[in-house]
Order: structure tokens, then sequence, then C-alpha cells
């Protein structure tokens, strides 16, 4: 089978975030936390005893808000409110994607280092 006679096409999303500039965001604007990410999310950004305002605690926050716009970016939807994508951190310790509360079809690959957090999300394109 060749790549044209796939039964379906790919939909793919990708960003990339500054740790530090998030960082900043998340001290300069009360409630921002609140309104970017569910509290499932946090708790995922603190596990280990990852303290609130640490490095780690940041980095993890940053590499779900590119996720989230990976998600948008993915689906074609740049206005999906930022609370219907939820990254949830599996048992196993890898990402994975709800998008308005359901698991997605979509895959996600996190990374940070370096001051810098990314998010690639591939997955069946809907429609």
């Amino acid at each position: 089978m060749s790549a044209t006679d796939a039964p379906f096409t790919l939909a793919a999303g990708c960003d990339v975030v500054d740790v530090s500039r998030l960082s900043a965001v998340i001290d300069r604007r009360d409630g921002f936390v609140a309104r970017v990410f569910t509290a499932r999310e946090v708790a995922d950004a603190r596990r280990g005893g990852a303290v609130a305002g640490s490095d780690v605690e940041r980095a993890r926050l940053a590499a779900r808000f590119a996720a989230k716009e990976a998600t948008r970016k993915a689906l074609g939807n740049l206005r999906l409110p930022f609370h219907a994508v939820e990254v949830r951190t599996a048992p196993s310790g890898a990402p994975e994607l709800f998008v308005h509360g359901e698991r997605s079809g979509l895959t996600c690959s996190l990374s940070h280092d370096g001051g810098v957090a990314m998010a690639v999300v591939v997955g069946p394109r809907a429609g």
C-alpha cells in the first residue's frame, strides 16, 4: 500500500514554549494557572514532590501548555478553550490527551530541556 492509498490522513501539531516566559506570566497574572490548566494537570505537574513554583513544576506546565496548543493545531481549531484540552499522566508516565473530557485519538509527546518545553501531537485527521 502506498502513502496515497492510506485509509486516513494524519493530523499533526507542534508547539514550543519558553519556560521562563510562561513562568513570568504565571507570576504576573493572578488566576492564569486556573484559567489555562485543570486541577488534574496542576497535580500532575507537581507529582513526585515537585513544589508549586519550582523549576520542575513550571517546565511541566510549559510542556502541557505546548500540548494544548499543539492539539488545537492538530484539530484545526485554534478557538478550542484551554480547559477543553487536558493532558493527563498515565500510570506509565506517558502523556494522554483528552478533549472535552473524552480520550482523544491523538498521541502526544512532551519534552523540556534548556529552558524550552515542546509538544508534538499526531493522530488521524477528523472528518
